[in-house]
């Protein structure tokens, strides 16, 4: 886990990304990471999920990121929507992100965080505390899904940064 992000952009690369929606009867399983947004190192709480690495399918890569950063051994299901966006810095296009969102369930009770230096914290939280928690520009499609109870399948987003 990197502290941008979408760190390839720095190399060159455009972001791919698979993320995870698992909900309990206590809410929607968040992760927090410190993130550099707009110059500075704050705390953002995301869905976990990650970057698809080359010869990973989008549910490989979501299963190996759910392990990673959780523990959770999951099943992968819908697919519920997609963000894509570019990032632009000065008036010019760092990058472009995809990045795609699905349920996923697990039988596992325990989440366990500590096998991932850069999570500093868990939780589940109920969807109605969810758009004061997603804060960060990339988040503003996840949020658009949210608010339409699920009817909006693809959101475009610029980020300034």
């Amino acid at each position: 886990m990197s502290q941008d992000p979408f760190a390839g952009f720095s190399k060159g690369r455009d972001y791919l990304g698979a993320f995870g929606l698992l909900e309990n009867a206590e809410g929607v399983l968040l992760v927090a990471n410190e993130r550099r947004i707009a110059g500075k190192l704050t705390t953002v709480w995301d869905l976990p999920g990650g970057g698809v690495e080359p010869g990973e399918t989008l549910e490989q890569a979501l299963v190996r990121e759910m392990r990673e950063e959780t523990s959770l051994r999951v099943r992968v299901g819908p697919m519920l929507f997609v963000a894509e966006g570019e990032r632009v810095r000065g008036g010019e296009r760092v990058g472009v992100w995809r990045s795609f969102f699905f349920r996923i369930e697990s039988d596992d009770e325990q989440v366990d965080i500590s096998a991932e230096p850069d999570l500093l914290d868990f939780r589940f939280e109920p969807r109605t505390g969810l758009p004061a928690l997603l804060t960060a520009p990339y988040h503003r499609g996840f949020l658009e899904w949210l608010a339409s109870d699920g009817a909006v399948r693809h959101t475009f987003d610029v980020w300034e940064d």
